[in-house]
């Protein structure tokens, strides 16, 4: 790893040896795994902390800590986990103390985080970590991507699950053998107590069935089969042949059955059209949602570099975004 610039120096602090983190793509069920760790009365387990390693580059450079505290500021989900951002700590230093405050808040002795991308750079900062890839049926993640208005057809929302999958299997060739496991989200909503303690002893605690103690402090109900291969009732036929040409051959060496005997050729003018079509509903969808003055504000000045007034305009958005979150 590179040393780090001057303006990167601060207070000494501790260091976290071997958290634990859960990674794979958004959509696959990150969030029911994540209250389950966290209900264990041994594992204190953050939310989606992305921000941990979004600024350090794939190479292992960390960012200027004055820039990083000042994004921090303004990160959405940063600002759910509630961590205090210490002044005197380098980068390092900065994002260990997040975890402690993790683990000191909850008064527990194992600490994590879930990651969905960027989670190859963990290993900059925590070369001991531990980590448990979370799988799901890539169409299943695609339908949800749709869902949450992140992507405007199936076609497109195939991309959170390749980028994960992709990232995922270079990472894990350069880990350890036990400090990894993969879980398919098939077999924790089938299965929830076996999967669980395959987890638990990787982490190395004890399993407990307050695991499940979630249902009665979030919105998220007992694992249910049912959730299962959701893709079959979303998804017109059309939009699975075109998914299936996309994502086909990674689904089936994922042991996943494909349903299209003649998935649909797509030629890339064809491909160029479904990703247009993909901007324009998204486009569509944030107008509807956030209103078309607000979204221009926030557009025209991003692009003007007018700081205050898109920090304004960025925080009315992030402001309906979490009205609308389950």
């Amino acid at each position: 790893m590179e040393t780090l610039p001057s303006e990167n120096q601060g207070a000494p602090a501790r260091k976290m040896e071997s958290p634990v983190f859960l990674v794979g793509s958004e959509r696959s069920g990150t969030t029911l795994l994540r209250l389950m760790l966290d209900h264990h009365p041994d594992i204190a387990f953050n939310l989606e902390s992305e921000f941990l390693v979004s600024e350090v580059s794939d190479w292992g450079v960390f960012p200027k800590v004055a820039d990083y505290r000042r994004k921090l500021r303004e990160d959405r989900v940063f600002r759910h986990s509630g961590f205090e951002i210490a002044d005197d700590l380098d980068f390092p230093a900065l994002v260990n103390d997040f975890l402690f405050q993790k683990l000191e808040r909850d008064r527990k002795r194992v600490v994590g985080a879930t990651v969905h991308y960027g989670f190859s750079r963990l290993k900059y900062l925590w070369p001991r970590a531990k980590y448990i890839y979370l799988l799901r049926d890539g169409r299943d993640v695609a339908a949800s991507v749709v869902e949450m208005g992140w992507a405007g057809n199936a076609f497109a929302g195939t991309k959170w699950w390749l980028d994960a999958e992709r990232e995922w299997a270079e990472f894990k060739s350069s880990l350890p053998r036990d400090r990894w496991i993969e879980v398919r989200y098939e077999d924790l909503v089938a299965d929830s107590e076996a999967q669980l303690q395959r987890v638990c002893d990787l982490i190395g605690v004890k399993y407990s069935p307050r695991m499940f103690d979630y249902a009665e402090s979030s919105s998220y109900s007992l694992p249910d089969p049912a959730q299962v291969a959701k893709w079959r009732r979303k998804l017109p036929p059309r939009d699975l042949q075109y998914l299936e040409a996309q994502i086909g051959p990674q689904l089936a060496a994922r042991g996943y059955e494909l349903c299209c005997t003649r998935p649909q050729r797509i030629g890339p003018t064809h491909m160029q059209w479904l990703e247009w079509r993909s901007r324009v509903k998204l486009l569509q969808r944030r107008i509807a949602k956030f209103g078309f003055w607000l979204f221009a504000l926030e557009l025209a000045s991003r692009r003007l570099g007018c700081r205050s007034i898109n920090s304004r305009a960025r925080h009315a958005i992030d402001t309906i975004i979490d009205q609308n979150l389950k």
